[in-house]
């Protein structure tokens, strides 16, 4: 009997767990089947909110760490220019370049090709360092790391600064591979720094391409136009029209172009006014037409 009990009470809760309707037990809930199909019938018009991510990075040098975040001018040391402050230029200049500037696509494509030359120059300069290192063959030297590497959080609105990210942490381990080098009497004060100098020099020059940049608020459409805007942008630059500002040709990493906010606007008033446009406005004119009264007619 014990055991009959047992099953009936077993079966009673499970009755319970299982309810769906007052009064019904023994029958499987709906609830769980209508959520799931209100939830895959409504994904259509559902919005999904923009990728978020983080990303950190690693350096073991103070002078990566000086281009990494820059240095203010002092007594003697003149300022220099660091990745925070480039990301700003760099955003501005893609936002830009979305919005069809060319003189913004030209500075992408330039600061394009100066990444890609300091990647090559860096990456021949490691190889000639990693072979001095291991000239010796009874003697294995491993390169220098930091005791205390500093991990940072990096985030940027522009593509192009990841990538030059990516380029000081070349650089960084070009740095530590000549400290190692010149601590092991192989490469001397004065080499080592020449070394140091040149990898420096070719990130500085990156930095320096978004210098001069200001937003000019011009399209291609402006330059097959050829208004007076254009010319004194031609001359201020001192270059003139490329021929990818004619045929689009446009830097690998940007943006596709959008058209601009006033102008979807300026649509949607358009379409706005139209759908508000009453009917009776036109049975109105077709009244005064036929020289009726238009509330008489109304009426009839």
């Amino acid at each position: 009997m014990a055991d009959i009990n047992n099953k009936a009470e077993a079966r009673q809760k499970l009755a319970a767990l299982f309810k769906q309707d007052a009064g019904k037990p023994g029958t499987l809930s709906g609830a769980g089947v209508a959520s799931i199909a209100g939830g895959l019938l409504g994904a259509r018009d559902g919005h999904i909110g923009a990728l978020r991510g983080e990303t950190s990075i690693t350096i073991q040098t103070r002078q990566a760490q000086i281009l990494l975040t820059g240095r203010e001018a002092s007594e003697g040391k003149p300022r220099i220019m660091g990745l925070m402050q480039f990301s700003t230029y760099l955003s501005q200049i893609a936002v830009a370049a979305r919005q069809d500037d060319p003189w913004a696509d030209w500075m992408l494509v330039q600061v394009e090709e100066r990444l890609e030359q300091a990647e090559g120059k860096l990456k021949e300069q490691q190889a000639n360092l990693d072979r001095v290192l291991g000239a010796n063959p009874m003697m294995d030297i491993q390169v220098s790391e930091s005791v205390k590497p500093l991990k940072v959080s990096i985030g940027f609105a522009s593509s192009h600064a990841y990538w030059v990210a990516r380029v000081i942490l070349q650089f960084d381990s070009v740095v530590r591979a000549v400290l190692t080098a010149r601590h092991h009497a192989l490469l001397d004060q004065q080499m080592s720094s020449l070394l140091m100098d040149d990898a420096a020099r070719l990130i500085r020059r990156i930095f320096e391409t978004t210098v001069r940049y200001r937003v000019t608020g011009l399209t291609r459409a402006d330059l097959k136009a050829g208004n007076a805007r254009v010319a004194g942008q031609s001359k201020r630059w001192g270059v003139s029209q490329p021929t990818f500002w004619k045929v689009r040709v446009a830097p690998s990493l940007r943006q596709p172009s959008r058209p601009a906010r006033r102008s979807r606007q300026v649509r949607q008033q358009k379409k706005s006014r139209h759908l508000r446009q009453p009917t009776v406005t036109k049975l109105g004119l077709r009244m005064m037409r036929r020289k009726l009264p238009v509330c008489d007619q109304a009426w009839v």
